[in-house]
């Protein structure tokens, strides 16, 4: 459960807690595949949510008789066509009928489609963006670190990163993390031209730091190991508030954040959990690769989120 701070600390914690809320409903676009599936029954037998499967229905029932799930346990909502999937996912949730929307076998961009549509999607006036969280240190001193944006925007303007960083300020706060700490990443800590990111960065830190009670602190521009170890800005001597204590990581576009996430997943071997906020609800797009506990660790997110 959470710690006595009221601060969730890790994904495991995140899921016990999401485990403990009123079953939320998921509604599952194109729910195909072994992870997908496997995720979804997890899912159902955790109460961490309760799925409903928009898909080809005879796919779908051998898909989770071969995990030995009973196929009458689950709300199955036939379609083949993936626009007419897509529609009626979000349909569920725009209805109510569903709380957050999971990505199966459809691609991103048919599903965001759908989403954003002016007329029947769950668009909102806020800016969607992915917040992406790990695990991150141990003990003690075990905290949830977030990356974003990793998902969205390929290259936010000095605005679009403010909305960015409200959307993942929103996401701490449901984490139980009153002020989170966010880094303005960079290649480096100091303002220089042949890094435009390292001017945004500090200008995106003066708004932030004349606001009176944002919620949060921002400062930037931070390196990655400045932001994430206070042993690395101690032998720099670099002085900040969120200097080896950063709870997210605001990177200067979606290329460079995608890569880390990647990093943290595929190199450092963490499964992560992620959602895509700014709409009426939670949207869940997990990377056709990873694995059905990523995925549960994302439903157990957009559960606490759209509680």
């Amino acid at each position: 459960m959470k710690s006595r701070d009221g601060v969730i600390r890790t994904l495991a914690s995140l899921r016990e807690q999401a485990g403990a809320l009123p079953t939320r409903r998921v509604a599952v676009a194109a729910a195909t595949g072994p992870e997908t599936l496997r995720a979804a029954v997890l899912a159902k037998a955790g109460e961490l949510a309760d799925p409903i499967l928009v898909g080809p229905p005879a796919e779908i029932r051998a898909g989770l008789a071969a995990l030995d799930a009973d196929p009458a346990s689950f709300e199955i909502i036939g379609a083949h066509d993936v626009g007419d999937i897509a529609a009626l996912s979000v349909e569920l949730v725009r209805d109510g009928t569903a709380d957050m929307l999971l990505k199966g076998a459809i691609s991103t961009s048919t599903l965001v489609r759908a989403v954003l549509d002016s007329e029947r999607g769950l668009r909102t006036d806020r800016l969607l963006s992915d917040v992406f969280i790990f695990d991150f240190g141990s003990g003690p001193d075990a905290r949830i670190v977030g990356i974003t944006d990793g998902g969205v925007i390929p290259r936010p303007t000095l605005e679009q990163k403010a909305q960015i960083l409200r959307n993942a300020v929103q996401a701490f706060h449901a984490l139980g993390v009153g002020q989170p700490k966010v880094a303005l990443l960079a290649a480096v800590e100091t303002v220089s031209d042949a890094f435009p990111s390292t001017g945004e960065a500090a200008a995106l830190a003066d708004r932030f730091r004349d606001v009176a009670e944002p919620g949060f602190l921002a400062d930037g521009p931070l390196a990655v190991d400045l932001a994430l170890s206070g042993e690395a800005a101690a032998l720099k001597g670099f002085e900040s508030p969120v200097a080896g204590a950063a709870d997210v990581l605001l990177f200067p576009d979606l290329e460079s954040a995608n890569m880390a996430a990647k990093a943290v997943e595929y190199v450092a071997c963490l499964d992560p959990a992620h959602c895509i906020l700014g709409a009426r609800a939670p949207i869940l797009i997990p990377s056709r690769s990873e694995t059905a506990a990523a995925r549960l660790s994302s439903i157990a997110f957009g559960a606490l989120l759209s509680a």
